[in-house]
């Protein structure tokens, strides 16, 4: 009688001193609505965009949430803070220093170790003598805004947040107009030298630090010229001259270089680089692991004993 007297005062107390705690549920907090800059759509539409809350205050990153490339619901706490929002999940590149906006950059790995020969070839140079080597960048989409998110008071009322990301990358045309010997192409690499190696997207700038970049060349065999259209983080001020390199091997293994001053071209407002010297590719010698030959099928004609 008297534990069950104990239990239920025990039970009271705990009643009587307990408060009820309300739960706390994670309510989206800002509107984002994104309108890409596409360049009349030659730019493709990134499957995903990150939004980096920063601390208006100087205090850094506060938090990253992902949306689609029309935007989306975010949830950050109330407060004052600078939205950055960039295209996510390119090829080539790749983000570090996301810790505050004077740090977060965009970069390009290092191109692979026969890509540098084949540049030391080309530029007769060894290894250490000349600028780090990396992928051309891809198209990178960036906007940037500050935005007050105010107290969460049982209503949901959220900061609307209109954006229009655009490319932070200079992007080229480049053409080599009179191909002899097109037909005989089996692939076309070029490398353009002072370049910038990366861009600091929270700062809106690319960096000083040198850099070649390297990229692949189309062929097309209809219109007789190699062709493409590349990305570059920048050229380097300080009026350095720029060269592009490139090489074009046969079906036989067989190489062609060139390389050419392109300062004034990248200069150019219209960003196209135009090769029209002609180039000549040799018809190869013999068959090529890349075009092995078969002989023809013959009929023969066996019996097969059954049983």
């Amino acid at each position: 009688m008297k534990n069950f007297l104990l239990l239920g005062v025990l039970s009271l107390l705990c009643l009587l001193s307990c408060k009820r705690m309300p739960l706390y549920v994670k309510e989206p907090s800002v509107k984002l609505d994104l309108e890409l800059d596409l360049d009349e759509g030659t730019i493709p539409v990134p499957e995903h965009m990150k939004a980096c809350f920063f601390a208006s205050d100087g205090g850094g990153l506060y938090n990253t949430q992902f949306v689609g490339s029309d935007g989306g619901n975010l949830s950050v706490a109330s407060g004052s803070y600078t939205l950055l929002v960039y295209s996510f999940g390119t090829e080539y590149i790749q983000i570090r220093g996301e810790g505050s906006l004077e740090t977060i950059e965009a970069f390009t790995s290092d191109i692979t170790v026969s890509k540098h020969t084949a540049f030391r070839r080309l530029t007769g140079t060894k290894a250490g003598e000349d600028a780090p080597i990396f992928y051309a960048p891809d198209y990178l989409l960036v906007a940037m805004t500050t935005v007050e998110v105010p107290e969460f008071t049982g209503e949901n009322i959220l900061a609307e947040v209109q954006l229009e990301p655009s490319s932070v990358v200079q992007t080229y045309s480049f053409e080599v107009t009179q191909v002899e010997g097109i037909d005989y192409v089996e692939s076309a690499e070029a490398y353009v030298t002072n370049q910038a190696r990366s861009y600091f997207i929270g700062r809106m700038e690319p960096s000083t630090e040198p850099a070649t970049i390297w990229f692949p060349v189309e062929v097309d065999r209809e219109s007789g010229v190699l062709e493409t259209k590349f990305n570059t983080f920048g050229v380097l001020p300080g009026g350095s001259q720029t060269y592009i390199h490139f090489v074009v091997r046969n079906s036989g293994g067989q190489e062609v270089t060139f390389s050419k001053d392109i300062t004034d071209q990248l200069a150019a407002p219209d960003h196209k680089i135009v090769v029209d010297e002609e180039i000549t590719i040799p018809k190869p010698s013999g068959p090529s692991g890349f075009s092995p030959e078969v002989d023809p099928w013959q009929e023969e004609v066996r019996d097969v004993p059954i049983g």
